[in-house]
């Protein structure tokens, strides 16, 4: 028995058909004779096949079967009364339905070659001679009846790939129609301002325009036009002060490939073009309008620098009446006697070296966000930075009786650092571990060598920190939760500055803490600096000898306070509390040193040093001011002063003013 095969071409569609598994439908076979003795015969031969076998008598007859159902095979007699196979055939063949179905004439008489052909034409496939040999009529039938079964699977199949195919058709244009929809969306973005260009060539095939292709409404409406009157129009029309720039960049952009961006103004609008390649002969000019956050940053920049100002100038005019209580504290503490007295003397120093420090953190505020901390480094020792920040702090532990222990390693451990800035660093630790820690509380600094790192620990046990607060414990103005009080009071900038100081230098600073009644620890890692060379001994300085110190200053107190102070130090002072006034003074008086303040009214201290220093080029002038930052120093120096103090005066600071001059 042969077998038919079909071979079904493989698809690309996403959803896959598979040949049907489900078993054939029972063929049918029909048997046309008008002798039913032979009809039985057949049916008896065909018996095995598992076929459906239908009998006909007649030619008519065989045609009611044939219109009745489908058979996989006509098995037909050729020699029958009124309608002979020949022409039962011929009707077969001229059906649509029928035409295919195969035919096998049965003749009991030979026939010729001619009555051969004439079946063939009619469309028989094969003759069978009477008597039949059953197995030449099984496998023939069989043969028919595989083709007709494979013919149903394919036509079955065929349906379902019609089907499928007809889904997949649909699926993709609904999802073609889903994409037209985004890229429509995206197209018409609520804010960008979208235009799609065409090159427009000439014959040699050089762009000479572009013309618009696309523009969603924020385009148009830039544009101050319709869509209709922009779609199809050259860029020369629609803008043609600029569209020679415009189109020279679209060329570039769709020669080279490469994305352009850039900014411009137009319509009164500032704007961010982009420009990029989209096929072979379209430019997209994508277009933020940023007018609304260019007004945003410069009105943020135009608020950050009213903020730095304002901050400047609140320190400046909180210094003016810090410095004479400074002053005059100081002062006092040489002249009272008794213990009561000095330790209401003792608040007041303690109270004006806490509001300079919070002026400092104001200050400290700009420097930081600006950038403009400046470091003057030379090798010290590290220990010299920690006693720095003892001796900030070591009021406030007196105050509330904390148990200070320091360690250290035996030997020296150098760091290449600005030894004011970093024993500010160190300060604001510890003061911030002194701030919280309870009265008669804890705290421990310990020194040593880390590799090529030097760690200094400040450990208290206090009241800890939050796990939750732990990673923001560095950030600006950052504080953890206090009662209404504000007991511990400071900005939230100490820590900050720490921070930056650090890292300035080369190393960290980590916060680590068991949790809230649990204390905390600060770690400061700083890179370790070879030991500096051994200087020679420099010759003793021989006592000051009388200084004459001219002062000037509108305010007052601040004036009259720091003369007393120096007065007490054995020097020979005179207040002026005018620029004009000490220009009058300074020829009769003959001062070595002029201690002016910048912020005179009238004439200011600038225009007083530069006018002193060109009538006594030798005369040491030193600035009193309360702005302190870098620009102010260099200021002074451009002016002509020797020297730049900030107010509060601190006394160690200006004694060694006095001997440096």
């Amino acid at each position: 028995m042969s077998t038919l095969k079909t071979n079904t071409p493989p698809t690309s569609a996403p959803l896959a058909v598979s040949e049907p598994n489900l078993p054939a439908p029972r063929a049918s076979i029909l048997l046309v004779d008008d002798q039913p003795a032979r009809l039985l015969s057949y049916e008896a031969v065909l018996l095995g096949l598992g076929v459906q076998c239908v009998r006909a008598l007649s030619g008519a007859q065989a045609l009611e079967r044939l219109l009745e159902q489908e058979f996989a095979a006509i098995l037909l007699d050729v020699h029958m009364p009124e309608m002979d196979g020949f022409e039962v055939a011929r009707l077969v063949r001229e059906h649509p339905r029928m035409e295919r179905t195969p035919i096998i004439f049965v003749t009991a008489v030979n026939v010729s070659e001619l009555d051969r052909l004439k079946g063939y034409e009619l469309g028989a496939i094969d003759y069978i001679a009477v008597p039949v040999v059953p197995e030449i009529l099984r496998s023939k039938v069989a043969v028919l009846v595989e083709l007709h079964q494979r013919r149903g699977q394919l036509k079955a199949l065929n349906a379902a790939l019609s089907t499928a195919r007809a889904q997949i058709d649909d699926e993709h244009q609904k999802a073609l129609a889903e994409r037209d929809a985004q890229l429509q969306a995206i197209f018409e973005h609520p804010t960008d301002l979208t235009a799609v260009l065409k090159a427009e060539r000439d014959a040699s095939g050089q762009i000479v325009d572009w013309i618009y292709v696309g523009a969603n409404r924020n385009a148009t409406a830039l544009l101050d036009l319709p869509r209709e009157q922009v779609l199809g129009r050259r860029m020369s029309e629609i803008v043609p002060d600029r569209a020679a720039k415009a189109s020279e960049q679209c060329t570039h952009v769709l020669t080279t490939g490469e994305i352009v961006r850039y900014e411009s103004r137009f319509a009164d609008r500032d704007l961010v073009v982009t420009l990029f390649a989209a096929g072979r002969e379209c430019v997209i000019s994508s277009v933020q309008d940023v007018t609304e956050q260019r007004r945003l940053q410069a009105a943020l920049e135009d608020t950050d620098r009213r903020k730095d100002e304002f901050l400047a100038m609140l320190a400046h005019e909180l210094r003016n009446p810090v410095a004479p209580i400074a002053t005059a504290a100081e002062v006092l503490s040489r002249l009272v006697p008794h213990e009561n007295q000095q330790t209401l003397v003792g608040i007041i120093q303690r109270q004006a070296v806490h509001l300079g420090r919070l002026l400092d953190d104001l200050l400290d505020v700009a420097r930081i966000t600006q950038g403009r901390i400046e470091l003057k480094r030379e090798v010290v020792d590290v220990s010299a930075c920690i006693q720095l920040a003892i001796e900030t702090a070591e009021p406030l532990i007196r105050s509330k009786a904390h148990r200070l222990t320091v360690t250290q390693t035996l030997g020296t451990i150098y760091v290449l650092a600005d030894k004011l800035r970093l024993g500010q660093c160190m300060a604001n630790v510890l003061v911030n571990a002194a701030k919280y820690t309870p009265d008669g509380g804890e705290i421990c600094i310990r020194s040593y060598a880390d590799g090529q790192h030097v760690v200094v620990e400040f450990q208290d046990n206090g009241i800890g920190i939050a796990p939750e607060f732990l990673p923001r414990i560095f950030d600006l103005f950052a504080q953890a939760e206090r009662g209404l009080d504000r007991s511990q009071g400071g900005l939230g900038v100490g820590l900050t500055v720490c921070k930056q100081i650090v890292e300035m230098h080369g190393g960290t600073v980590v916060a680590s803490s068991p949790g809230w009644d649990r204390g905390s620890t600060f770690a400061l890692r700083i890179p370790i600096a070879e030991r500096p060379m051994v200087a020679a001994a420099a010759a003793p300085r021989q006592p000051d000898s009388l200084l004459r110190v001219l002062i000037v200053d509108d305010n007052r107190d601040a004036a009259d306070s720091l003369a007393m102070l120096l007065q007490f130090e054995g020097r020979q002072t005179l207040c002026a509390y005018s620029g004009e006034a000490a220009l009058q003074q300074v020829a009769t008086f003959e001062p070595q040193l002029v201690l002016l303040d910048i912020g005179l009214p009238g004439l200011d201290g600038y225009e007083v040093a530069r006018r002193l220093k060109a009538d006594f080029p030798k005369l040491r002038v030193i600035a009193l001011s309360g702005y302190g930052q870098v620009e102010d120093r260099q200021r002074s120096a451009a002016a002509g002063f020797d020297a730049h103090l900030v107010k509060p005066v601190d006394l160690d600071a200006l004694k060694r003013a006095l001997t440096a001059v």
